[in-house]
């Protein structure tokens, strides 16, 4: 039996599976911040002699800050999932991103492609009357917002079948519908643009590639959905009968170019644009100005990020995970995309408010949560000066931004981040536009950092 794993404080669990804690606030709530900041983190690293290989598959945890007139709570919740059952149980058969499955020779001939993980560690979204937790499988499971309790699986009422799909859904405040991206590696490989609702999706577009890329997010605009065709691609035949990680069938082409895949929401014609060389976890925003489509996203050189986050590497501490802000702008007939740098400051978990119209977006938020130098920071994209919080202390995750009711300027309201010395959890309420404090929540456990999450107002 190995030695139990020795995490830096930012990915520290509670010792307990689910429970209720009564948050210590001080300074600020705002009164109209009312309702649930509900997230989900990689968690649990060990059962038994299972030990995730990679931050991306240590097993699932939902929480909640319920900020409410009487105080805040924290409840918390191990994801209920087919694949933690099976690893209590001593079975390790189900693929991940990254960990490597133990089925014998007869399994992996009988099914040569392997069941996918149900893990949803990546995201949680309102669907409906509830919340649905993602992760980049075809697998979408059901939360009660009350319990956090797994309730069942997602089914989709289409006849597109079981695509992966990415953990980002875009909402279009449009059409009243969620904009996706699946990914087809059987057969023919594509990628497809959906939309759809709290019942079926209707595909939109195609890109069929025998090379597929690694796509984790993606940009939107009123015509079009694009892709960041990053040359970090898999050959599907290679997958077939491995018991390796997902990711490790992936290989790295740093002599070819990034392609921006730019797919009509109308059913025109797909189109192919050459960008620099990069690897892309994150897109920040996309939208239409004019006849040009402009993209921005946080750049790696390479994905040499995703060996940092190995276990192994996490066990000394938590790399920094700041990209490159870069703006991609697409002119009609250009076969390559115009490049220009967005912020000097590097950064991850990028969000925006974005109740504005995408040409005019001043602010970006986002966090670099490193140890030993955690901040979470705003961006003004219209100046130079950039907002920083850190206290030297906590290691803080992904900003959430939540508008005050009633107004429509942009970045008028709090941001939300989440962050843990080790030993306790804190949620900080930050004055969105200048990131200076307005009040935290103490909770007396510790919480892992977590990747995505949202408000959900209070009805």
């Amino acid at each position: 039996m190995s030695a139990a794993l020795a995490l830096p404080a930012g990915l520290r669990a509670p010792a307990a599976t689910q429970g209720t804690q009564t948050c210590t606030v001080s300074g600020t709530l705002p009164p109209w911040l009312r309702g649930a900041l509900v997230r989900t983190a990689p968690a649990r690293f060990e059962v038994g002699a299972w030990r995730a290989a990679h931050w991306f598959d240590a097993l699932g945890m939902l929480f909640a800050f319920d900020l409410t007139d009487t105080g805040v709570t924290l409840r918390h919740r191990d994801v209920e999932s087919t694949i933690a059952r099976r690893l209590a149980a001593g079975r390790n058969d189900i693929a991940t991103f990254a960990t490597p499955t133990q089925r014998s020779w007869a399994q992996r001939l009988r099914s040569l492609v392997p069941e996918t993980s149900d893990n949803t560690n990546v995201n949680i979204v309102p669907r409906g009357d509830g919340l649905v937790a993602l992760t980049e499988t075809p697998t979408q499971l059901l939360v009660d917002p009350r319990t956090l309790a797994v309730t069942g699986t997602h089914a989709w009422r289409d006849s597109l079948g079981p695509l992966l799909m990415t953990a980002h859904p875009v909402f279009d405040r449009t059409t009243k519908r969620a904009v996706d991206v699946c990914t087809q590696l059987v057969g023919r490989s594509y990628l497809a643009a959906v939309e759809h609702d709290d019942v079926g999706r209707t595909e939109l577009a195609r890109w069929y590639t025998p090379r597929v890329p690694y796509v984790h997010s993606f940009g939107v605009t009123k015509r079009s959905v694009v892709l960041v065709a990053h040359p970090f691609t898999v050959l599907p035949l290679a997958m077939l009968a491995s018991n390796r990680g997902y990711v490790d069938h992936f290989r790295w082409d740093g002599g070819a170019p990034t392609r921006l895949v730019i797919l009509d929401r109308r059913g025109g014609p797909t189109r192919e644009v050459e960008a620099p060389t990069g690897f892309v976890f994150h897109v920040i925003d996309a939208f239409d100005d004019g006849d040009d489509l402009v993209l921005d996203a946080l750049v790696y050189r390479d994905p040499s990020i995703v060996d940092a986050l190995r276990t192994e590497a996490l066990t000394r501490a938590l790399p920094s995970l700041g990209a490159t802000a870069t703006r991609f702008r697409v002119r009609p007939g250009r076969s390559a995309a115009e490049v220009s740098p967005l912020a000097a400051e590097p950064f991850e978990f990028p969000i925006i408010d974005a109740r504005t119209p995408g040409v005019s977006r001043r602010f970006v938020w986002g966090a670099d949560p490193q140890s030993g130098a955690s901040c979470v920071l705003r961006i003004d994209l219209q100046g130079s000066e950039t907002a920083r919080f850190a206290d030297g202390v906590h290691t803080w995750g992904e900003p959430v931004f939540v508008a005050r009711p009633g107004s429509t300027d942009e970045g008028d309201g709090v941001v939300l981040t989440v962050g843990t010395d080790g030993e306790r959890a804190t949620l900080a309420i930050l004055d969105a536009r200048t990131l200076l404090e307005v009040g935290r929540a103490v909770a007396p456990i510790p919480l892992p950092l977590g990747f995505h999450g949202g408000f959900v107002r209070a009805r």
